[in-house]
């Protein structure tokens, strides 16, 4: 195994003893000691202290019932830029309040409105569930944008890990369904890729700290019925869509240290042969979820804004008059 003391980021080095015994998803004896040990953890890191014009809790209608998300508000007058932010997991674990950090720092940074979304989780939902409620949230922004004070000419969708993964679907839906214009996704850390083939990343970083390649491989086997057939849906697997010509510009993130890199950057080459525009960016000696530690870890900050910069970028020349 890779001596990850010597690799990480020199910042990363007091939290890597801990991080290094961290029981696998697997050794828990059921999904909801592992959500309950995944929340502790979160609760171990600092509040933001980034100062927002509003935050505020409410529900948007869903597919299957009423779906929750928070909304941040940043400084300034609106009509604001909106993006959609799906938080990472596994599609397993996780919530609006163990990433509210990363919603409100990337709100600041980006000066957009960003909603949260608390989609389904599995195995009690598996997938479509937690994908047709980031869709159905989608959707509504689209159609609702003034009523939050946004702009619904200036969308983004926007993820981690897992969620990242549903951002770039979200991305593919909306260009298979003409609409609604995403004009960029963002994508940290987000594999886009089924595990049927283990990539040098994969085996070099097979036993990395916080998220090992076991862990993704249980994680995939808790979010679908059927890996055989689905992990082929392009819903599931974005790089295995017939094209991916037409797709919103796609910034990518990934950690060094990953064992899901690879296939995150597999994911962007094939975007960018379409011809799509991409960013791919690996940040040295950081690992997969680094952006949870905004505050002791400088790259968090600077991977939140080279997603802001790229949005900005994008958005430049659709201001609202």
């Amino acid at each position: 195994m890779p001596d990850y003391s010597t690799l990480v980021d020199p910042q990363f080095k007091p939290f890597l003893e801990g991080l290094m015994h961290v029981p696998g998803a697997r050794s828990f004896p059921s999904v909801t000691a592992l959500r309950e040990a995944t929340n502790a953890m979160s609760g171990m890191f600092p509040p933001s202290g980034t100062k927002l014009a509003k935050v505020e809790n409410r529900t948007i209608p869903g597919p299957d019932g009423d779906v929750p998300v928070r909304i941040y508000t940043p400084h300034g007058t609106g009509p604001f830029p909106v993006v959609l932010y799906y938080h990472g997991g596994g599609w397993v674990i996780c919530n609006l309040d163990t990433h509210d950090g990363l919603a409100r720092e990337f709100c600041a940074a980006s000066g957009a409105i960003v909603m949260s979304v608390d989609y389904r989780l599995a195995p009690e939902h598996k997938f479509p569930a937690g994908m047709n409620d980031c869709w159905a949230a989608l959707k509504w922004v689209a159609a609702n944008a003034g009523e939050i004070n946004g702009d619904a000419d200036r969308l983004a969708a926007m993820g981690d890990s897992a969620g990242g993964v549903l951002a770039v679907v979200m991305s593919l839906r909306a260009h298979d369904e003409g609409g609604p214009k995403l004009s960029a996704v963002i994508n940290y850390y987000g594999s886009c890729n089924y595990p049927s083939a283990y990539t040098p990343s994969a085996n070099e970083h097979a036993n990395a700290p916080v998220v090992t390649r076991d862990d993704i491989d249980w994680f995939y086997e808790q979010y679908l019925t059927d890996p055989a057939t689905e992990q082929n849906n392009p819903y599931v697997s974005p790089i295995r869509a017939a094209s991916l010509k037409g797709v919103a510009p796609t910034f990518i993130a990934t950690a060094e240290l990953d064992p899901s890199r690879d296939d995150a950057e597999a994911y962007g080459v094939k975007l960018r042969e379409a011809g799509g525009d991409v960013k791919i960016k690996r940040y040295k000696g950081m690992l997969h979820g680094f952006l949870s530690w905004i505050g002791p870890i400088d790259a968090a900050k600077t991977a939140i804004d080279d997603g802001a910069a790229w949005l900005a970028r994008h958005w430049d020349g659709h201001k609202t008059k």
